[in-house]
Order: structure tokens, then C-alpha cells, then sequence
């Protein structure tokens, strides 16, 4: 059961923030970061009805369900196998919050990969949820900038689920400040979802403004809404702010580096790590990391809980796991980083140029590679004139268990091109054939048998010539 705090002044409808004393920070401790398997932990305790000593939550983000890139269709199910990856992921996250028992699922936006997810994707992620339902375990769902229509008025990707007025579903489409009843007691969310810029074009103030100022101002405003949210908090009672936006210090993944800087509005580390909250859960960037490393409260990016694309082949994929001890008169909060069964994304970089067998480099090179089940690169560096047999190569891979084979890319060297030395129209044999090995470096260390054979040749057709005369 949500209570909702009564309405206050906020980012959407863009009134001035009322300024209220702020609440001391509370005492914070994090906990070192531990890559652990998809098993439930130990700290997590079953339900046993009462209120337990410690908040255990689950934060999640950036699902991107429906990417169908570098796959093929499973004949099994009918499904792509990239939709199968992805939803695989989401039922480990799900088993491990239901096995857990936890007490909440915070997930920080970006559910479908568009905000108008065919039935299939709708489908795939209802049948998880109902698992959660069932289980008893509320959810929060932010919404998301993938989750956000372009036209003003329409229906964000998670509406559906307000619609359905679903007991322990809890949709963040405005930014919220309201109370969750959990099995360990209340819990307070402040809800930040991406902030469109739709609201701020409609309003006679701020539709005139630049890109530039668009996004600045929006920045301030988000951080006034995030203060505003931290003076409201009872601080008895613990809180977390579930938000998704672009922090202006996040290390960005592959493609992010160039589709987000400067297109999205940023917040500073300083804005978010408010200390009235005890964990700030964070969507948008793919990249698992911690903004406010040993600092309190930890600033973190759960990451992507699968990977998009190559850019984010290094990295490991997953969601992070939250205990927030509340017993005695401070309370500690401490989190842990759990990997997904992510697909592998491998590249093979080879470099072949001067090689006498150029196809056998490049198999050698595969052989050394674990390629079970992943999605595979190849790319191969190459002089003009080398034959590459592609066919060995695609055979070699379709026997090494690849999953995907998404591109086998040459880069050919072309051979230089000598420039040639200027020779006078006039210019004798001797002379001509001189400027020819010049230019020619694998000739040089002939250069006494070709003069010598080009003076016999010379005195041959002189003496010739010389008997077609007589």
C-alpha cells in the first residue's frame, strides 16, 4: 500500500519551490562493491511476517526489452533470440528479488526499447511481473526518456499498468513523493522520471529559449525538485530517491558517448547525493557504477541488465541489491552489485598484413577464442593482393558455437604507389633503365646483372639494325 505525501510545488507543474528547513543528513555506510553469481544472498531474509531489522530492496534499470539486434529467430518459440536474452535477464533479477523475499523492486526507466512496445514485449514482461504480484513484492516503475512518447498527451509505455490499478504496481510518470508499505515497514520513494522538455515548450516562459538554455534550466529545475523532495522526507523514516536522468560526472558506454552528451539535460553528483536519502537509485546510463564512491548516500547506476550493442562488450551487466539497517538510532545502508546471465559480445582483432597464409593467422586466432554462445566480430587487417578464404573462416566459426556471427570486417591495406622519376625524352638506355631501379627498391640488389644485360641488349640491336641497312 502506497500513501501518498499531499501535492507540492514540482518540476512539471513548474511553480516557485517553497523553502523549507532541510532534515540532517542520516548516517550512511557503504559496503565494498561484490560481483557475485545470480544466487540469492544470505543477508536476505524469508518472510516471516513481522517487521524485519533491515529494509532489503532490489534496483534495477534500463530493461530496453524489444532490441532485436544481432540474432536470428529461435524455432522453438517463435521469439527472437535477443528478446529471449533480455527477458531472460529480467527473470533473473525477478527470481532473486522472489527467492530474496525483498521488500520492494525499485526499477530506475527505460522498460521497452520504444514507447510503443508491440503486445510480444508487453506480453514477456506481464508474465514476470504477475511472478512478482504473487509473491506479494511491490514495484516502482520510473518512467523512463525510451518509455516517453514524442507527443505531448500521450500515453507513456507503462501507463497500462496505473490503468490497471494494480495493487503493489506503482507508476512514477510525474515526479512523486509517497510512502510504501512494506513487510519491514514504511518506506518513503521520491520518484524523478526523465524530464521532457514537452512541458516546458508549452509554457509562455521557457518556449523561447535555446537548446542550450532548454537544458539548463531543466537542469535547475530537477535539482530544486530533488531539494524539495528531501525537506518533505520524514526523517525517522527511511527514503531513497528513484530517479532517471543524466548525472554530469556518469562514464558513458560505447554509443552513449555520442548519442548523450549534449543532448540531454545533466545533474551534478552534488544535486543527487542529498543526504536526507539513504540510497539513490539511478536509469539511463548503461554503465554500472557508484557517483559517490564511499560517500553517503551511494549515487549508483545499476547499469543496463543486458548488453546493447559492442560498445559495452567489456562490461558486466546486472542490478544491485540494497539493505538498509534501521535497527537502533542510526541507520547504515549497504548495497551489493549481482551480475546477470548477459550474452558475451566478443571482438577478434587479427593483423594478417605480411603474412604467407593469411587465412591460417586468422583461424589460429579464432581457435584461441571462447566463443560458446556469443556475439562475435571479426576483424582483420590486410595487404592489397592477399586472399582471405571468408568461407574457411565462417565454417571455423560455425563450428566453435558462436551465437551470432555479426560481421567479419577486412581492412585492406592498398600498396604504395612508387612515384616514378622523370626521365628526359632524349635520355639514353643507360640512363632510363638507372631511374627505373631507383624507383623499383626490389630491384637494387640487381642492379649490375640488369645493366649488364641492358648493355647486351643495346649492342644487339645496334648490330641489327646496322645489317637491315647493308
Amino acid at each position: 500500500m502506497a500513501h501518498e505525501k499531499p501535492p507540492f510545488r514540482g518540476f512539471y507543474t513548474l511553480y516557485t519551490l517553497t523553502q523549507v528547513p532541510r532534515y540532517g543528513p542520516c548516517s550512511v555506510r557503504i559496503l565494498p562493491i561484490r560481483s557475485t553469481g545470480i544466487s540469492p544472498r544470505s543477508f536476505l531474509h524469508p518472510n516471516s511476517g513481522k517487521a524485519r531489522p533491515e529494509v532489503q530492496l532490489l534496483h534495477f534499470a534500463d530493461l530496453h526489452l524489444g532490441i532485436e539486434n544481432y540474432g536470428r529467430i529461435d524455432p522453438v518459440t517463435g521469439l527472437h533470440t535477443r528478446l529471449l536474452d533480455f527477458r531472460g535477464c529480467l527473470e533473473s533479477i525477478f527470481d532473486a528479488a522472489i527467492e530474496g523475499q525483498v521488500d520492494a523492486v525499485l526499477f530506475a526507466g527505460d522498460l521497452y526499447r520504444t514507447p510503443t512496445p508491440n503486445p510480444t514485449w508487453q506480453r514477456e514482461f506481464a508474465v514476470q511481473l504477475r511472478r512478482l504480484q504473487q509473491a506479494d513484492i511491490p514495484i516502482v516503475l520510473v518512467v523512463g526518456n525510451h518509455d516517453t512518447p514524442v507527443a505531448f498527451g500521450r500515453a507513456t509505455s507503462v501507463d497500462v499498468f496505473n490503468a490497471l490499478d494494480l495493487t503493489a504496481t506503482h507508476v512514477v510518470r510525474t515526479p512523486r513523493l509517497f510512502t510504501l508499505t512494506t513487510k519491514s515497514g514504511p518506506l518513503q520513494i521520491a520518484g524523478l522520471p526523465w524530464p521532457t522538455r514537452h512541458y516546458l515548450r508549452a509554457d509562455d516562459t521557457y518556449k523561447q529559449l535555446s537548446q542550450e538554455d532548454m537544458l539548463r534550466q531543466i537542469s535547475r529545475l530537477c535539482a530544486r525538485q530533488i531539494r524539495d523532495f528531501a525537506e518533505r522526507l520524514e526523517p525517522d523514516t527511511p527514503s531513497v530517491l528513484v530517479a532517471h536522468v543524466a548525472a554530469a560526472g556518469a562514464l558513458l558506454s560505447g554509443s552513449e558517448r555520442t548519442a548523450l552528451i549534449g543532448a540531454d539535460p545533466t545533474l551534478l553528483t552534488s544535486d543527487l547525493a542529498n543526504p536526507a536519502f539513504d540510497y539513490v537509485a539511478l536509469g539511463h546510463v548503461h554503465r554500472h557504477q557508484d557517483l559517490n564512491p564511499g560517500g553517503m548516500p551511494a549515487v549508483v547506476y545499476s547499469g543496463s541488465v543486458e548488453r546493447v550493442d559492442f560498445g559495452e562488450e567489456r562490461e558486466t551487466k546486472g542490478f544491485c541489491s540494497i539493505c538498509i539497517d534501521v535497527q537502533g538510532g542510526r541507520r547504515t545502508t549497504s548495497y551489493e552489485f549481482i551480475s546477470t546471465p548477459a550474452r558475451p559480445f566478443v571482438t577478434i582483432d587479427v593483423d594478417v598484413t605480411g603474412d604467407d597464409e593469411p587465412t591460417a593467422a586468422i583461424l589460429k586466432a579464432i581457435g584461441r577464442s571462447n566463443l560458446r554462445d556469443a556475439i562475435l566480430r571479426v576483424r582483420y587487417s590486410a595487404a592489397a593482393g592477399q586472399r582471405i578464404d571468408t568461407a574457411a573462416i565462417r565454417r571455423a566459426l560455425g563450428e566453435s558455437g558462436v551465437h551470432h556471427v555479426a560481421i567479419i570486417a577486412p581492412n585492406i591495406t592498398p600498396r604504395e604507389r612508387q612515384r616514378r622519376s622523370a626521365v628526359p625524352q632524349d635520355a639514353g638506355t643507360g640512363f632510363a633503365l638507372e631511374r627505373f631501379i631507383d624507383n623499383r627498391p626490389d630491384l637494387q640488389p640487381h642492379r649490375e646483372d640488369l645493366r649488364r644485360y641492358a648493355v647486351q641488349l643495346e649492342r644487339d640491336l645496334t648490330l641489327d639494325a646496322r645489317g637491315d641497312d647493308s
